[in-house]
């Protein structure tokens, strides 16, 4: 029991380092200015984030609190994600490993009380989202591509409709990637007409397994939210630019 103790108390000290590490990548601040925010002596912060000390948990705290607002995954995307002509640029989000950790721990917070076992994605830009979901719940991953893996020779198959250009696409998934009775997490990165998000619940169906949450990262369009709270699952969106462009986190 002591040492559980420890050890939550050293999980606890390691997680504010990784946070001081992470704000300085993603804002670009040198120690002197971390050291003025947080009003902790620059010498002490760069002991701390090279692993040379650990914080006490009086100090983890007080990086906690400071570093909240900083680190709120939707603030940090909406100084990340570029748009243009309608355009969504996700470069600086999908291949900065600092904000896929903010991620991750987006999702083990909203999902971590659900019993999900799986990680459903469409390839191939949320891969990346779906890996850190995946290591956050402890699940295994699936990812439905637009054609058929040779090594396998069963397949969910689910059709829909795309626009740029107009055309019927598929969906295949292995079917031993995905069986009756899993609980499964969607996570998608930009929902526009959410006719991607509903082949995937059409596919999930069709394994007999269970919608139990679906996590967004950009929704452009919020038409999807009713046919994914009639499976009574639980949704996050991250950043919301639908019409109604709320500003607030939203969960379901």
């Amino acid at each position: 029991m002591r040492v559980g103790r420890r050890l939550a108390k050293v999980d606890e000290q390691l997680e504010a380092v990784d946070l001081i590490n992470t704000v300085r990548s993603i804002y670009g601040l040198s120690y002197r200015e971390l050291s003025q925010l947080l009003d902790i002596p620059e010498s002490l912060l760069c002991r701390y984030a090279n692993g040379d000390l650990l914080p006490s948990l009086e100090t983890v705290g007080l990086i906690k609190d400071k570093l909240k607002t900083m680190l709120d995954l939707t603030e940090v995307l909406r100084r990340n994600v570029t748009i243009k002509d309608g355009f969504i640029d996700l470069n600086n989000v999908l291949f900065n490993p600092n904000i896929l950790k903010l991620f991750q721990r987006r999702v083990k917070e909203v999902f971590s009380d659900l019993p999900i076992n799986r990680v459903l994605t469409a390839a191939t830009d949320g891969i990346p989202l779906s890996v850190m979901a995946s290591y956050a719940l402890n699940a295994k991953l699936a990812i439905a591509k637009q054609y058929k893996d040779l090594a396998s020779e069963e397949f969910y198959e689910v059709s829909y409709i795309v626009d740029s250009p107009p055309r019927r696409a598929s969906l295949y998934l292995p079917k031993h990637l995905l069986e009756r009775g899993d609980e499964v997490l969607i996570v998608d990165d930009i929902v526009r007409t959410g006719r991607t998000l509903n082949a995937l619940i059409d596919m999930i169906n069709n394994a007999g397994a269970k919608l139990a949450g679906v996590s967004v990262l950009i929704s452009m369009n919020n038409s999807w939210i009713e046919k994914v709270r009639s499976k009574g699952a639980r949704i996050d969106i991250v950043l919301d630019l639908s019409a109604k462009n709320s500003r607030e986190r939203i969960s379901y």
